[in-house]
Formats: C-alpha cells, structure tokens, sequence
C-alpha cells in the first residue's frame, strides 16, 4: 500500500494483515552532491514502487525520509521513524537506501537496512530503467522474505 489517502483508509481496515513498513532513506545534498543525491533518490523511490507492487496487500510504503547529508541528526531522526513505525504495530521496518554510510545501522535502528548500489538512471529508456530496477527487485525479495522467515522462527 501506498503513502495516499485511498489507500491509507484501506490500511487502517486491514492493518492486522499488513504487518511491513518499507521506508526509502535518502539524502538530500544542496551542494556538490546535489546530483548523486537526486540520483539516489530516483533510484531508490523506483525500487520501492515496484516492490510495492510484488507485496501489495502486506507492506506499507511511507513518504521518503530524507535527511541532510552533513546534519548530526540523521540516525537519531530515522531511529525515530522506527520506533513510530514498530509502534504502530509493524513487526518489519525496513529503510531503502542508496547511501552506504547506513550498511552498519541496523541494531541501532532497530530496522532491516537494505543497501542498494545506486545506478544513475537519467537519459535511460524507460524499459531499460525498469529492466534494471526488476533486475534488482528480484534480489531484495529474497531478503525480504528471509527476513520475513527469521523473524517467524
């Protein structure tokens, strides 16, 4: 489900069902890093959405948490988002990045961190975007439900 009206009012109907939140975790640089951040950003929301898609009806997609790339704050902001989102009731939070610097943070996050090479989409074709963004999808469903099983155990 996704971060909109329609179908918030359907979570709140069907939350005993939809148990993950997927969270994109991006960065937002308004200088020289300005671009590999617009570029990470594509990418991952492009990943989310169609991750969305293979596991409609059990995940909630949340707004992006973008936060400022030099901010002492970062990881206590996003440690904020899980502990709203655990409790909320979901038993998975996980936050999609492209920034390597959160590969380490689960345990402080009390979250999965799925990392993701970022692949500078611009000029491309959209059926090569998509082929390069399923391409990836298929590799983090199998985490995903890795996870999903682990935590059954």
């Amino acid at each position: 489900m996704n971060w909109n009206g329609k179908e918030t009012a359907l979570f709140q109907q069907q939350k005993e069902y939809i148990d993950t939140a997927m969270v994109p975790l991006v960065p937002a640089d308004f200088g020289a890093g300005m671009i590999q951040s617009a570029e990470q950003y594509e990418f991952v929301q492009l990943l989310v959405v169609f991750l969305e898609r293979q596991f409609k009806g059990r995940v909630l997609t949340t707004p992006p948490h973008a936060y400022l790339t030099d901010s002492p704050n970062r990881l206590a902001e996003a440690k904020k988002w899980s502990e709203k989102l655990r409790g909320a009731g979901f038993k998975h939070v996980f936050f999609f990045t492209a920034d390597s610097a959160w590969r380490d943070k689960e345990e402080e996050l009390n979250a999965s961190v799925i990392w993701i090479p970022s692949v500078p989409l611009g000029d491309m074709d959209d059926s090569i975007k998509y082929s390069i963004i399923e391409n990836q999808a298929k590799q983090i469903v199998n985490i995903i439900v890795q996870k999903w099983q682990g935590y059954a155990e």
